[in-house]
């Protein structure tokens, strides 16, 4: 079971986005895939049309329900742990618990059977975040074709550098994704060059499509939105790319 964070500190970046595509794709490829929202904002049910469900990641957190009772089945092969408002207060009770940083652990103890699990994170720097980080194996960093996404990056790799430290292992960062792409602007090129020196974790970007931000409203993935268009010709050459990349014969978790 392949672990994966779409993490960046930095809202309007394309994480969502991300994590509904590529997971929609893994899926599509025939692998089982479960993604869950740690954000309390819920896009990842709107994206995938998902609006009837009883149960969130804030009653897993307060132990209302099984991580595994929670999931529901959004299309063939890709499940959804959504989230809500609710959220908010469930992890403000997190601060009062012992291993605070880990409890992602211990709840998502029982989810199994998945190739792809995939976190997204909120925008922010919170404890969901910090356990999402101790719970998954790898994390992948989209970054938008602007200046202050690069900072962020910037921050996020000083963050996990610390976040490591606390807690004496850590992810890595496997992939850095450069997202909402457009020759046109000046501003793309500067910002993808200054990317490229960071080697090989870097991705090809994604290039700008307004079929990936009409596509949520559809409550649909850009595959079922508009197959042909840009935007789902660039995921699926993300997805090629995580579903072949060689993985660590061993990693900080014992999941696998």
């Amino acid at each position: 079971m392949i672990k994966i964070a779409i993490v960046g500190f930095k809202g309007g970046i394309g994480k969502t986005t991300t994590c509904v595509n590529l997971g929609a794709a893994l899926a599509l490829r025939g692998h089982s895939v479960l993604l869950i929202d740690t954000d309390t904002q819920a896009n990842l049910a709107i994206a995938l049309g998902q609006n009837d469900y009883k149960h969130s990641l804030a009653d897993v957190l307060t132990r209302k329900i099984q991580a595994e009772e929670c999931i529901v089945k959004a299309r063939k092969n890709l499940d959804l742990l959504p989230s809500d408002i609710t959220l908010y207060k469930a992890q403000q009770r997190m601060v009062l618990e012992m291993a605070r940083e880990e409890i992602f652990e211990e709840l998502f103890a029982g989810i199994t059977g998945y190739d792809y699990v995939i976190l997204d994170c909120a925008p922010s720097v919170t404890l969901l975040t910090v356990n999402a980080l101790a719970y998954v194996d790898e994390i992948f960093i989209p970054v938008s074709m602007e200046m202050l996404a690069l900072s962020s990056v910037e921050q996020f790799m000083t963050y996990l550098t610390n976040i490591h430290s606390v807690l004496g292992k850590g992810a890595d960062i496997r992939l850095i994704i450069p997202t909402m792409y457009d020759p046109r602007r000046k501003i793309s090129e500067q910002v993808l060059k200054i990317l490229r020196k960071v080697g090989p974790k870097v991705t090809e970007p994604i290039w700008v499509d307004t079929k990936l931000s009409e596509a949520p409203g559809e409550g649909k993935t850009i595959f079922e939105y508009a197959s042909r268009s840009r935007g789902a010709a660039d995921y699926a050459r993300l997805t090629e790319l995580v579903a072949t990349m060689p993985r660590p014969s061993k990693n900080n978790h014992e999941s696998r």
